[in-house]
């Protein structure tokens, strides 16, 4: 198989890791990450990165995300999730009384939203990967402890299709579904969470389904089980996105015949490596690295004071 990403839609049920091991098992590439974790019940985007692609994992987490969540008021749990144990209930009733009304409700709703805008803290969740002192957060709620962890920052950047049902005599809980657009690290289900407690109301996530992250959104995705129906079909190739798709943002130059020789092993490089270099070029400069035959290589910095190019990340496989 050759490097790049597949662009995976996780379906509900599946853990991150067994799409990873799916993956790998279908294809017999041993170097495959994923950028970014989705809870077993969440689903959507999961960018599959393959061989010298897995060197784009920290570049590609480093985005921002999109995700459609809904949320139920009038339960809280120890997941922030309905999956989880329930800590806290409220009739539907009582709900609508804290809301002011099946009147007043959706005003005050959608001002909670407008708090939970911008730079915001969240505390992030027990059932959680995040590690505090080399213990992860999920292995210790797991065992019953509770760990001391502080408050971090995140943005939320926009909401939008925001869509309130249940404000009516039916038995029927309110239910809040909305896009988000926020930062990396912004765990939706704590959001949800705390939205609530803003209105006094008990809430947790029922849904999430991540629309966009790394670049990548729902109009290129993907199932595991299409993917290995085309994989099967010898079309497996044709969804393996190329790794310097992902690097657009860095300028291209390419080297030369003579200087593909030592580009291969990222040794570093001089301006008459390259068939032609930018004008007026600034210390620290990117740049993605071709041959003549556009063949992608690896990304080099650019150093005025020492005037060589240094390799940042290699890409090329030197047996291909």
């Amino acid at each position: 198989m050759k490097n790049g990403v597949i662009n995976i839609y996780k379906n509900k049920g599946m853990t991150s890791f067994q799409v990873v091991y799916k993956i790998r098992k279908l294809t017999g590439e041993s170097k495959i990450g994923h950028t970014g974790t989705l809870d077993p019940d969440a689903v959507g985007v999961l960018p599959i990165c393959l061989g010298k692609a897995t060197k784009l994992v920290d570049f590609l987490m480093d985005t921002d995300k999109q995700y459609r969540a809904v949320m139920v008021l009038g339960t809280r749990t120890d997941t922030q999730d309905v999956s989880g144990t329930v800590l806290e209930s409220m009739e539907k009733s009582q709900v609508l009384e804290q809301l002011n009304g099946e009147s007043g409700a959706e005003e005050k709703i959608l001002s909670a939203f407008e708090k939970f805008q911008g730079v915001i803290n969240q505390l992030p969740p027990m059932y959680s990967a995040v590690k505090v002192n080399g213990v992860k957060l999920v292995d210790a709620a797991r065992k019953g402890k509770e760990i001391e962890r502080k408050s971090r920052p995140v943005t939320i950047y926009n909401y939008a299709d925001i869509h309130i049902s249940g404000l009516d005599e039916s038995d029927n809980p309110v239910k809040i579904s909305f896009t988000v657009d926020c930062s990396k690290g912004t765990y939706i289900r704590t959001l949800c969470q705390d939205i609530g407690s803003f209105l006094n109301v008990p809430a947790c996530m029922e849904s999430l389904e991540r629309t966009r992250t790394s670049g990548l959104d729902l109009s290129t995705a993907i199932t595991c089980e299409e993917f290995e129906k085309e994989f099967k079909e010898g079309r497996g190739e044709d969804y393996i996105i190329p790794t310097d798709a992902f690097l657009t943002k860095y300028g291209s130059i390419t080297a030369t015949d003579d200087a593909v020789k030592k580009l291969i092993y990222g040794n570093w490089l001089i301006a008459s490596d390259f068939e032609k270099i930018p004008d007026g070029e600034t210390d620290g400069t990117v740049y993605r690295v071709y041959d003549n035959k556009e063949n992608f290589y690896a990304l080099y910095r650019y150093s005025q004071r020492d005037r060589y190019y240094k390799c940042e990340k290699m890409f090329y496989e030197v047996n291909n």
